[in-house]
């Protein structure tokens, strides 16, 4: 049966329009991120936002929904759930009819439902996120939306132990100095966010970066409630894209060089394969075939993980790895995981392996502080050392060595090629030197001219 509810990508094509396109959707049935179908096929518009289209008796509705494809399938799903009708032609959409206030009668009347306020929204949409999305996107949420709403903050603290915005509770809690009143989620205006900008930037030392990203969480927080983004154009914090940057031969000799022999099986199991964090963290020996010389990003339920879009993939590794795991399983034969922490548990803490191991190997720029103040001079908080940026090095090396995009694609599990090439720093014009060279030796014989 035609949903009531039909999801389109507002766009921005060449020619300067803005049309709606229709999202398009994998085999699988799956949404494709910010694809739609454009000339027939589907395209990728990255940044464009979702809207629904449903009918209320004879007039077509549009109702903007945001950029984040999740929260844009849950729009369609509590839609779908609000029109109460649908008419023959499986289109046209009838609300439910309410009686006039005179028709009812004093035993049938229905009081009008309270406006939800803003922490019993957040305390909603938090547990919502936590069962549906993984560990390190609930965090992201959770911080943003209770320094938006301290309130919120010290609301959960009082029933859990956890840690709140980052910190332990008893500190959160001091630290959250803004004040902002628990108003109807609906009544949230301009200057609310405005201040909130202002809060991250002057109270907190946000950088511009993070500040936009905690102002895009907000936002989407809002959309899941059919609300309105109130931050768009000029008044979104800007902030500067970051080049690609890969580790150097010369860091990761001096990182190689101090390394003890666990923190070399990670660095080369990083290196070598491409790992995210929890890829890393989570791999067990099931998945890797050292016969075949392979490794799959599986899902392990019972540890509690699953793969970035639910989605597993395979990649062939290298000898030098290979040699690095089979060398690595005699030490730790009884072992489930790869590299696990105490009590043979998933290890969370391969980001502080690797920072400790850059200051030890002296690679630390010594230009960095942590908002405590502490110098990456003499602490291991350099920010040029992030586990991100192996990830980067692995697709970098792949593709200067000649390895189509595509193929790199596939190998790093991304959804679209834009993702994949932003993956890829330049190479620097020492290392392409010699192809500069042999690619112009031929003019050699025009270098005294023709006459």
């Amino acid at each position: 049966m035609k949903s009531p509810v039909q999801l389109y990508l507002r766009v921005r094509l060449p020619d300067g329009s803005y049309p709606y396109l229709r999202a398009a959707f994998a085999a699988n049935g799956r949404l494709r991120p910010h694809h739609a179908i454009h000339s027939g096929r589907a395209t990728e518009f990255p940044g464009a936002s979702y809207h629904l289209r449903y009918r209320i008796g004879q007039k077509r509705v549009w109702e903007s929904v945001g950029k984040d494809p999740t929260l844009a399938l849950t729009r369609v799903q509590q839609k779908v759930r609000d029109l109460q009708h649908v008419n023959d032609d499986g289109d046209d959409i009838v609300p439910q009819v309410v009686p006039d206030a005179a028709a009812r009668t004093p035993l049938t009347a229905e009081q009008p439902k309270p406006p939800l306020l803003l922490n019993d929204a957040i305390k909603e949409y938090l547990a919502e996120v936590k069962t549906h999305r993984s560990a390190k996107t609930f965090a992201a949420y959770r911080t943003t939306l209770f320094l938006f709403s301290p309130d919120a903050a010290k609301e959960a603290a009082k029933d859990t132990q956890v840690k709140i915005a980052g910190h332990k509770r008893k500190k959160s809690t001091a630290k959250l100095t803004r004040q902002f009143v628990n108003k109807p989620l609906a009544d949230i205006t301009r200057k609310d966010m405005l201040d909130y900008v202002e809060f991250l930037k002057k109270v907190q030392g946000s950088v511009p970066r993070t500040v936009r990203n905690r102002v895009d969480f907000l936002q989407i927080f809002l959309h899941h409630y059919g609300l309105p983004s109130l931050l768009i154009g000029k008044d979104l914090p800007q902030y500067t894209e970051k080049k690609v940057r890969a580790y150097n031969p010369s860091q990761l000799a001096k990182l190689f060089a101090e390394a003890t022999q666990d923190e070399a099986d990670l660095l080369h199991f990083f290196l070598c394969t491409g790992a995210r964090e929890q890829e890393a963290q989570f791999v067990c020996w099931t998945d890797v075939d050292l016969e075949l010389k392979t490794y799959t990003v599986t899902e392990h339920l019972d540890l509690g993980y699953q793969p970035k879009d639910k989605e597993e993939g395979s990649l062939p590794i290298p000898d030098v790895l290979v040699r690095v795991l089979k060398a690595r399983r005699e030490r730790y034969p009884q072992a489930r995981l790869i590299f696990p922490g105490k009590g043979g548990k998933p290890n969370g803490h391969a980001l502080r392996v690797i920072k400790r191991l850059a200051l030890r190997a002296g690679v630390n720029c010594g230009q960095c502080r942590n908002k405590a103040g502490k110098s990456c001079a003499t602490h291991p908080v350099c920010r040029q050392f992030v586990l991100h940026k192996l990830r980067k090095t692995f697709a970098t090396t792949l593709h200067h060595k000649g390895l189509p995009a595509q193929t790199l694609q596939r190998y790093l599990r991304h959804s679209d090629l834009d993702t994949t090439l932003k993956y890829i720093a330049d190479a620097d014009d020492a290392t392409i030197r010699k192809t500069i060279n042999s690619t112009f030796q031929g003019f050699e014989s025009y270098a005294g001219g023709t006459r």
